[in-house]
């Protein structure tokens, strides 16, 4: 999905926190921030409406990760927010040695065998991502396409898969199982539907739902999906750490995806992943991750020149470091969440994931509950 850090937190139990009914006061605080603009410049002011914008239009069912390298801030912000989330992802399982899945040490001691014991009621989705990781740290691989035509490759490997699985969501509790599979390649994909296919059926049997991350990649919605199954597109990286600075997302983009899962008959079964943070890129090129958090104590030590990008929302920010290197900042916000989920919205959307808890102002969950139906 998107960082990843390998190696295990202590978790914390937070205490549950009710939040006051000021569903009024949350939806004129987020409106108010949606119509904040900074000073022009270039393409990236954004003009104040006189009126000021229409509301977003609310999420069918809205959910958010929690990833086990920031799971005691990321789970703070869960229950500081209850009821806010219809489901929650815990992130993640990885894979050993023996091609095994393996639940993150820090979420294994934290639900011992029940992951209702955390999360109540709330359906938990237990995230299984095509991760290598080795005990001894050495040869971890990420992302790694060939672990997954280990897995697919063939009915008994996915028989064998698939069982584990299976076995891995009883054995914590979990409500559903969702594939985070990524970089599959193309002579390995038809085999990968072919076993999202065959999970879903044995994931339905026992009463698990079943959701499948999809990269927004032209050669991964070329093809018919299996119906059954829950989709969720990664409605970001169009920049990143792997390119120059600039936004995550744009409303042209994300309406490109849905035309896309449109013309296959999946945009009514596939939500949206939209992502907290930015990056910050030194010299226009190498770049380095940034929660909101992060984002906003670095912008307020180096005074950095910011403006908000009219097109998408994103804030940008320009600064020189001590080195006399330049830096550019790309990063989101309550009013960018907005702005990407009412395009979203309009383009065909219905489900809203967030990726990720962990490094995010109260102003974000305020301009969340406003997309509550």
């Amino acid at each position: 999905m998107g960082r990843h850090k390998l190696h295990v937190l202590k978790a914390t139990r937070a205490v549950r926190r009710r939040r006051p009914p000021v569903r009024a006061l949350c939806l004129a605080l987020f409106l108010l921030a949606w119509a904040a603009f900074s000073p022009p410049g270039r393409a990236l002011a954004q003009a104040a409406s006189p009126t000021g914008p229409a509301a977003p239009a609310a999420a069918d069912r809205l959910s958010a990760w929690i990833a086990d390298w920031d799971l005691t801030r990321g789970l703070a912000e869960w229950r500081a927010h209850p009821g806010l989330f219809d489901e929650v992802r815990v992130f993640a399982a990885y894979f050993n040695e023996k091609d095994t899945p393996c639940l993150a040490p820090a979420w294994a001691a934290l639900l011992g065998g029940n992951a209702r014991a955390v999360f109540g009621g709330t359906p938990v989705f237990l995230t299984v991502v095509n991760d290598l990781v080795t005990a001894s740290g050495q040869g971890n691989r990420l992302k790694d396409p060939e672990l997954v035509r280990r897995l697919v490759s063939g009915p008994e490997a996915r028989a064998r898969h698939i069982a584990t699985l299976l076995a891995l969501a009883a054995r914590y509790g979990f409500s559903g199982l969702e594939i985070d599979y990524e970089e599959v390649s193309a002579p390995v994909w038809p085999e990968f539907l072919v076993f999202v296919g065959e999970l879903q059926t044995q994931a339905r049997a026992r009463g698990l739902a079943l959701s499948v991350l999809l990269q927004p990649q032209r050669r991964y919605l070329s093809s018919p999906l299996p119906t059954g199954p829950d989709y969720v597109l990664m409605g970001y990286n169009l920049f990143g750490s792997h390119s120059g600075p600039g936004p995550k997302a744009t409303p042209a983009f994300l309406a490109q995806q849905a035309a896309s899962l449109r013309a296959l008959g999946a945009l009514e079964a596939t939500g949206l992943a939209l992502a907290t943070g930015g990056f910050d890129w030194t010299g226009g090129k190498a770049a380095r991750q940034l929660d909101e958090a992060e984002a906003t104590t670095l912008l307020a030590r180096t005074k950095a020149a910011t403006t908000r990008s009219a097109d998408d929302g994103y804030l940008v920010s320009r600064y020189r470091d001590g080195k006399g290197q330049d830096h550019e900042v790309w990063h989101a916000d309550a009013t960018t969440l907005a702005t990407l989920w009412t395009a979203a919205r309009s383009a065909g959307f219905g489900r809203l994931v967030v990726w990720r808890l962990g490094g995010n102002p109260p102003a974000l969950f305020d301009g969340l509950a406003t997309l509550k139906p």
